[in-house]
């Protein structure tokens, strides 16, 4: 194989184009409810159509209409791909939680059509409104929590894939089998608190109404995980009218401020189920520590930016992070690094992409002056080191790279790759305030390596090392890549009121929830 190698990033954005090939033998109309030019006019702008202000500060009208036309045949390429992928998962494994996407067959762990809940609301965005169909009538007779044949597993991967999908589905299409599943789960996910417990247990059996904390883990509480489900909670209780799921959810993060006293960055690791404190010294904006930063500005957003201690807490930890995390390596690539009893840990995660989305959608959601505008160049530079991670032998990026050296470098241990969303996540957030067409053919890109490294009869398969000169899967695909990896990828290709960022915040696992007034009513639309 030859080294696989994106357009090089000095090309003016507008200018840039594929010449990757083509990975799809045929077009797949699209069905949705954007204006997308046909093949009679798409040399034609089209002058009925309105790009965001925003956008037109920095492009002209005639750039965005090429840049539609091209980016509406790359969401057809998002569509094919979601459709071999689902067919393969239909064909080989419907109503499991996974797919073994080489072998063609059923893989288990929740034991609750994991891959139904997650797939749902992306189903729904990319118009593929037949196969949402058939994925709530399973819902509706299939998804019986207390008959399920569950086992302990994880309370916070529970809530973000189960509980987050249902909800998101709940949230685009108003239908009320989801939060009707959705309050059912909730009931069970509450289990976790133990009596006069303000953290939850790390793990729930779903089926028995039953938790227990991790065996491993003694009294040590991951601080993403106790601080991630919050927003889920609350729009449980907001929509039901029941307090309780969002008083357990607030009780947690309460907890997690208290012991984060008067800083903004916090140990990735907590100590004591009650009144817990900080455990270790360890400060990561990737595994562990991620979600609580994104849920504390998320939350700001969710009720109308009408709780400013989110606010507060979420600046005050960017603002330490800027000063003791963000580095540029050798090559000048951005990044966030980690820290351990005060020294500087020089890698970076893959999931760590995310806090480039999140502080551009800061610095275009939170009012003039909130957030320095120097943030956006840091969260430009992020998405372009995210983005170098893809220039492997595969296309596909590592889970971590490491900077110890000054430059990027793959460690063995860390050449895999899950499918993970986290860098068209941030590219898809760049997109949708800038309108910056690289964004676009970067995530065209990222599908282009998926097809020709990743592609299966079944599906779509994580691989073990994405430097190797021959693909080597590991027969796995999370149902994040249904989830995020396939939303990201076709949002960034579509108009941006497809979903609009003002209306609706995505929970940690890209289910969109819509954002409400403090006191407001929920909106139920009895059409749909």
């Amino acid at each position: 194989h030859s080294h696989y190698q994106f357009p090089p990033l000095n090309l003016p954005a507008m200018l840039v184009t594929a010449g990757l090939g083509r990975w799809v033998s045929h077009r797949v109309p699209l069905d949705l409810t954007i204006s997308v030019p046909s093949n009679e006019t798409d040399d034609v702008a089209d002058p009925t159509h309105h790009f965001p202000a925003r956008w037109l500060k920095r492009h002209s009208h005639e750039e965005l209409e090429v840049s539609r036309t091209e980016a509406s045949e790359w969401g057809s390429d998002v569509v094919e791909a979601m459709q071999h992928a689902w067919s393969g998962y239909k064909r080989a494994a419907w109503g499991y939680d996974s797919l073994h996407p080489r072998e063609g067959k059923p893989s288990r762990w929740f034991n609750l059509g994991l891959s139904i809940v997650e797939t749902m609301d992306t189903l729904w965005l990319l118009g593929l409104h037949d196969e949402f169909d058939e994925a709530q009538q399973w819902v509706e007779e299939k998804l019986i929590f207390q008959d399920a044949d569950t086992k302990m597993d994880s309370f916070f991967e529970a809530t973000i894939r189960l509980l987050g999908g249902l909800l998101g589905a709940h949230s685009l299409s108003q239908r009320p089998i989801f939060l009707q599943r959705a309050q059912e789960l909730g009931d069970r996910l509450i289990s976790a608190w133990p009596p006069g417990a303000d953290l939850p247990n790390g793990q729930v059996n779903i089926g028995a109404n039953t938790s227990s904390h991790l065996p491993w883990a003694g009294q040590t509480f991951s601080t993403a995980e106790v601080g991630s489900c919050q927003l889920e909670f609350r729009y449980l209780s907001h929509h039901t009218g029941d307090p309780t799921y969002a008083i357990f959810a607030d009780r947690a993060f309460r907890a997690v401020l208290a012991a984060s006293g008067s800083h903004g960055l916090i140990s990735a690791d907590l100590q004591g189920n009650k009144r817990p404190v900080q455990q270790g010294s360890k400060i990561t904006l990737g595994a562990h520590g991620d979600s609580y930063y994104e849920y504390l500005l998320k939350q700001y957003l969710q009720t109308s930016q009408s709780e400013p201690h989110f606010l507060e807490r979420w600046k005050s930890a960017m603002k330490e992070m800027m000063d003791r995390l963000v580095h540029r390596s050798t090559e000048g690539l951005l990044y966030v690094a980690k820290e351990t009893n005060g020294k500087i840990i020089h890698e970076f995660d893959h999931l760590t992409c995310f806090v480039a989305g999140m502080l551009i959608l800061a610095l275009f959601e939170l009012p003039s002056g909130e957030v320095p505008e120097s943030y956006f160049a840091v969260a430009e530079g992020i998405t372009t080191t995210c983005r170098s991670m893809y220039d492997t032998y595969s296309g596909l990026p590592p889970e971590i790279i490491d900077f110890s050296s000054g430059s990027k470098k793959i460690k063995s241990t860390d050449a895999f790759s899950l499918l993970r969303p986290e860098a068209v996540e941030a590219m898809y957030y760049m997109w949708y305030y800038t309108g910056d067409h690289i964004y676009r053919q970067w995530a065209n890109d990222v599908l282009v390596g998926l097809n020709k490294s990743a592609r299966t009869l079944h599906g779509f398969s994580s691989l073990k090392d994405v430097d190797a000169e021959t693909v080597q899967m590991t027969d796995t695909c999370e149902s994040f890549f249904f989830a995020e990896t396939l939303k990201y990828l076709y949002l960034i290709q579509s108009d941006p009121e497809l979903l609009p960022l003002d209306e609706f915040v995505f929970n940690t696992e890209a289910h969109p929830l819509r954002i409400w007034q403090p006191g407001e009513a929920p909106q139920m639309n009895t059409m749909l």
